[in-house]
């Protein structure tokens, strides 16, 4: 007699026999056995933007990791197609596949190709190369100034940097030229800082009676150098201011030292008037115990007192503006209205040294002020209060200001 499986032991070998069919034969009903296949991934360059004169920003993207995290992904750059040099990591992401490479210390005006890639253990993939160009290098917007202060052999110019456009300079400055159109390989001065935008320079050595042309100039951290409108100057005649110091035959100790100090300011004060006016004039110095501070005449004779405060160049400089007519002659009334001076050259003068578009001459029937040193306290031995002193001067004698009767 036959015996019989029971049924669920039947079930049980049919089950059995079934998962070892399938992982024998590699069926479909256990999905985490399957290993997928590692690739490269994959890599596009949407674009690049934000091109300046020095940098820009490209934008790519990973559809595809091929299967793993990325090892690494950015960009190589340069300007030949399909760059290998400076590679860049990427460090900004924008999505899971998307990010960005800020190109930087680039070349102005020049043509790149950039292409992303992409590493994972696999091997690294590249995208197609984008091309662009960096932009020019603004111009800096220069000005020079048409007002300008000049002696015999000195000239003081002035200028601005409006605008740099937001290049850096390496040098501001004025060049100077007998030809029209100067550059920086003529005369040149540069400011003391290439940050400056106000420039107010001096030049010395020049030839009296001379006509020149300046412009103001920068040069940015690129190399190139921008110009300002190109400005017609000129120098003046030298001046032929001389002196005689009268000198007792046999003087004390007392009136040899007044002697050296008078002579000294006198020697000081004429290289100011012979270079920055055009005056001749021959003056008479002399030494007087019975004068309290100074005084002088249109004549041309001038005074000094025992007061050894006031035998400096500041004093013999405001006494030289006595010789030339400042409160010693009639058109000097003419001049002065209200107390304030009226000509158009030496006001010029005095806005264009001090810097003040709105500064004004003031006086009485002696003085001018300010820069008229009227008194020891205003000497402060400042070679700049000097040679303004003497180009408001030039300037009185340019609005009608006689030398001498």
């Amino acid at each position: 007699m036959k015996k019989l499986l029971h049924l669920p032991l039947l079930a049980a070998v049919a089950v059995g026999c079934i998962y070892a069919c399938n992982k024998k034969t590699g069926g479909t009903n256990d999905p985490g056995t399957v290993t997928p296949e590692l690739t490269l991934p994959s890599i596009t360059a949407d674009s690049v933007r934000n091109i300046t004169t020095a940098g820009a920003t490209f934008y790519g993207n990973v559809p595809s990791n091929g299967g793993e995290a990325l090892a690494d992904r950015g960009v190589l750059f340069g300007t030949s197609a399909t760059p290998t040099e400076n590679k860049t990591t990427a460090t900004s992401y924008l999505t899971s596949g998307r990010f960005t490479v800020d190109l930087k210390q680039l070349s102005p005006n020049t043509t790149y190709f950039v292409r992303g890639y992409a590493t994972n253990s696999k091997g690294t993939s590249y995208s197609k190369d984008i091309q662009f160009t960096t932009t020019r290098v603004p111009q800096a917007e220069l000005f020079t100034d048409t007002i300008f202060a000049s002696g015999a052999t000195t000239l003081f110019a002035a200028g601005k940097v409006v605008d740099t456009k937001g290049i850096a300079m390496r040098e501001v400055g004025i060049c100077l030229s007998k030809n029209p159109n100067p550059t920086i390989a003529d005369t040149k001065i540069a400011a003391t800082s290439s940050n400056d935008q106000n420039l107010f320079l001096r030049f010395s050595n020049l030839e009296p009676s001379t006509t020149y042309h300046i412009r103001s100039y920068g040069t940015n951290t690129y190399g190139t150098t921008v110009y300002g409108a190109d400005v017609t100057v000129s120098t003046i005649a030298r001046g032929n201011v001389t002196y005689t110091l009268n000198q007792n035959a046999n003087p004390t100790d007392d009136e040899k030292a007044a002697y050296a100090r008078i002579k000294a300011a006198f020697d000081e004060a004429l290289v100011y008037y012979n270079n920055y006016t055009s005056i001749t004039k021959h003056l008479t110095v002399n030494y007087n115990p019975g004068v309290q501070t100074a005084d002088a005449t249109i004549a041309g004779n001038v005074r000094f007192g025992p007061n050894t405060s006031y035998q400096r160049t500041g004093t013999a400089l405001h006494e030289l503006a006595h010789t030339v007519g400042v409160g010693t002659h009639a058109v000097w009334n003419q001049l002065i209205q209200g107390g304030v001076y009226q000509g158009k050259n030496a006001n010029k003068m005095l806005r264009f040294m001090t810097g003040s578009t709105t500064e004004t001459i003031k006086g009485d029937g002696m003085h001018f002020w300010p820069y008229g040193i009227n008194g020891a306290n205003e000497d402060n031995g400042q070679e700049m209060l000097y040679i303004t002193n003497v180009l408001i001067v030039q300037g009185m004698k340019k609005d009608g200001l006689p030398s001498s009767y």
